[in-house]
């Protein structure tokens, strides 16, 4: 209001200026001594303008603000929240042997089972690396079928500090009913990284501790990039009840691609029937690029280390093999279609290549005789089956057999 008042008050000044000037103009001049009136007024030119406002300095009365345009007074409605920050660091899940999956999974309220750790994880679907903490103790008879993973962030299994004992993962549910099962099975055949990484756990009394499962039908069908570090594998097969099934691998990889087997345990890998069929780690179906270095092998009724259907450019490399398998560290193995009517697979399966067997100690077999270095099953060819150009099955060096067997 206080600009209005301003322009009124400028425009009276105008119109009183205006007013002075005309009534002025209207009157008699003076008489300024007695020469007579010649009848000549005085020019109106002598009037002095230099104190007339100049009417172009009025306000031009369309700068005068709209009052449709003068802000509203009424309060602002409330401002719109702000986004929730993006949450940083890992997405972390607790698990404790005295948990419930009822609980949150916090540090405070931790789960029982990987089953629901798994549920959450599917249901949320973090963006983001994942940690499920495992306090230490024994959770026993648990089994998990895994298909929640990420392509670029880890999910990760361990101990919550290093000073921590492995958690234990025990088949058996009392030491009288152990029914076997795979403890940790992953299903996933998006030809992506799974990222899965298993560091410092404990297994025992399954059938299988941990299955890596592509499709073995379609070589681009894969999983691949996970890691197994730290880990003790102890009496897997059938070795804790006679009456459960046997087994094919401790870890087993179908269509699995770049994982890391490294500085693990493998002790009493044991079919009590059937006992060269079980292998402490069987790549098989086009499994490549798999690295598994310094393990130790102790145990082991099948030989410790499988490779099968062409499965190709993967380094086994510092590992040390005691009272393990019948042949050999390393074996190759396919079935063939040329030779056999058993073959479970649909379309040929072929030899492996470009495989390393390096710098591995060899002490002894399952009955502590001289353990072989590496050995073939079948041919280099067969029918629908091509090497790749230049290469070989197999390199090896630096491997060393124990004068002695079954000494370390």
């Amino acid at each position: 209001m206080s600009f209005l008042n301003n322009v009124h008050l400028k425009m009276v000044t105008i119109f009183v200026v205006l007013f002075v000037l005309c009534s002025c103009g209207e009157q008699d001049p003076p008489v300024l001594n007695s020469t007579p009136d010649m009848g000549v007024p005085d020019s109106p030119a002598d009037t002095d303008l230099e104190d007339v406002p100049d009417l172009e300095d009025a306000p031009d009365l369309e700068d005068v603000p709209d009052f449709e345009d003068i802000p509203d007074l009424e309060p602002d409605a409330d401002p719109e929240p702000e986004p929730e920050p993006e949450p940083t660091g890992p997405y972390v899940l607790w698990l404790a042997p005295d948990g419930s999956d009822s609980n949150a999974g916090s540090e405070d309220a931790p789960l029982l089972t990987l089953n629901r750790a798994h549920e959450i994880l599917s249901n949320d679907q973090p963006d983001r690396d994942v940690i499920i903490m495992i306090k230490p103790g024994t959770y026993r008879g648990q089994k998990v079928v895994w298909t929640y993973t990420h392509p670029v962030h880890t999910i990760q299994f361990t101990r919550p500090t290093p000073d921590d004992e492995r958690p234990i993962f025990d088949g058996c549910l009392s030491a009288s009913d152990c029914p076997g099962g795979t403890w940790f099975q992953l299903r996933h055949s998006a030809g992506e990284e799974t990222n899965l990484d298993f560091n410092y756990i404990r297994v025992r009394n399954y059938t299988t501790a941990i299955s890596l499962n592509g499709d073995r039908n379609a070589e681009a069908n894969s999983n691949g990039s996970n890691r197994i570090f730290g880990c003790y594998f102890e009496r897997i097969g059938n070795v804790f009840n006679a009456s459960a099934p046997t087994s094919t691998a401790a870890v087993r990889l179908v269509n699995s691609d770049d994982n890391l087997i490294r500085n693990n345990h493998f002790v009493d890998v044991v079919n009590l029937s059937s006992g060269g069929l079980i292998h402490a780690i069987y790549a098989a179906h086009m499994s490549d690029r798999n690295k598994i270095e310094n393990n130790r092998f102790e145990g082991s009724t099948g030989d410790p280390v499988r490779l099968r259907d062409f499965s190709n450019d993967n380094t086994i490399t510092g590992n040390r093999f005691t009272k393990v398998g019948v042949y050999a560290g390393y074996t190759d193995w396919y079935c063939d279609h040329d030779a056999r009517t058993d073959c479970t697979k649909t379309t040929p399966e072929c030899p492996s290549w470009q495989n390393q067997f390096r710098d591995n100690t060899l002490d002894g077999n399952w009955t502590c005789s001289p353990l072989g270095t590496f050995h073939y099953f079948q041919d280099d060819s067969t029918t629908g089956c091509s090497a790749p150009a230049g290469a070989v099955r197999l390199r090896t060096s630096g491997n060393t057999q124990t004068s002695t067997p079954c000494t370390l």
